[in-house]
């Protein structure tokens, strides 16, 4: 097993990364690495539907798609990830659960620091109870990556801020994520350390468990390789966005002009159907106004280009588009939503 170093915190780079290593390393891998703040999406999750949309877009917070599983997850700069990548024997049936295998090193360095932290459930790392590290794998042919998060000192105010649950308006077949306690691991920690410290412990205490005698460090070809599957996946509204399952849609809106109700239906992130019902007023047929934004991605920024086109006051009187866009991303407007 290598040691590899990885500085970044560009959520894109860090994912990209590890699919870089898992195709292109022979050798079995251990990483640590820290996302500035940012949302990590399982792959078979619906993003619109986890994340708090207008609270990540108003605040810079990057999204991304992960390799992986499992549920929604938070990243900033208190938090630290690790990542494992090992060989697997394709010649034996899986074990169902192979999480604590990985976890449990990083279990007993906790452990070593006096914190009483402890494997529970399906994949997760907990002290006293509380969650403090969700963990998920990832299969390429003889590959495992196994990676999870620790919160160390996470800002758990924009945490559930930007995982804030909305009234659920979606019915699709993705893989929702729950609520969990969850505590910081620095306030468990009966000496106090930095994220950097504790990074510095988890990391010699990891190469001393598996006695690593290699650190490797990423050189220009890797380093060009990794920004190329960044910018061509991780960096993209298709693997972000388009390829969450497809879904069904329904939101109804008091406007003073009257109700409104949005029925979509979205595949490959863009909407393929949709119908706006309401006894609302306006000139023009609101058929021909549903035909337009069809083949539109359901996303506000790409909406709001297409109604930029038009006078939306032509098909429904008295409503800003803002107001209109609110409603198809199922974000509440100053009306409310009902």
């Amino acid at each position: 097993m290598i040691y590899v170093i990885n500085n970044s915190n560009d959520p894109f780079f860090n994912h990209a990364a590890e699919e870089y290593l898992i195709d292109n390393f022979d050798e079995e891998v251990f990483m640590l690495w820290i996302n500035k703040p940012s949302i990590l999406i399982g792959r078979n999750q619906n993003t619109v539907s986890e994340i708090n949309l207008d609270y990540v877009e108003e605040n810079g917070i990057i999204v991304v798609r992960r390799l992986s599983g499992g549920g929604t997850v938070y990243n900033d700069l208190g938090n630290m990830n690790f990542t494992f990548i090992t060989s697997r024997d394709t010649t034996k049936p899986q074990v169902k659960n192979k999480f604590e295998k990985f976890a449990l090193p990083v279990v007993k360095a906790l452990i070593s620091l006096d914190v009483n932290a402890e494997f529970t459930g399906r994949n997760d790392i907990a002290i006293d109870g509380k969650k403090i590290s969700g963990n998920a794998q990832y299969f390429s042919k003889d590959k495992l990556l196994h990676h999870g998060t620790l919160l160390y000192d996470c800002d758990m105010s924009k945490l559930s801020l930007a995982l804030k649950s909305r009234p659920i308006k979606f019915v699709d077949k993705s893989i929702k994520s729950t609520g969990a306690r969850v505590t910081n691991i620095s306030h468990h920690m009966k000496k106090k350390m930095s994220l950097s410290e504790f990074r510095n412990y988890l990391q010699e205490y990891i190469i001393k468990t598996y006695d690593i005698k290699t650190i490797y460090e990423f050189n220009k070809k890797d380093l060009y390789e990794i920004n190329k599957i960044a910018k061509n996946r991780f960096a993209t509204w298709e693997w972000n966005y388009g390829r969450s399952p497809n879904y069904k849609y329904k939101n109804s809106v008091k406007y003073p002009s009257g109700v409104i109700e949005y029925h979509l239906e979205v595949e490959n992130g863009k909407i393929e159907n949709i119908s706006i019902y309401g006894d609302f007023f306006g000139e023009k047929n609101i058929q021909d106004l549903e035909k337009i934004l069809i083949g539109v991605r359901h996303s506000a920024k790409d909406i709001e280009i297409t109604l930029h086109k038009i006078d939306i006051e032509d098909y429904i009187y008295g409503i800003l588009i803002k107001e209109f866009i609110d409603g198809l991303m199922n974000i509440e407007s100053n009306m409310g939503g009902e």
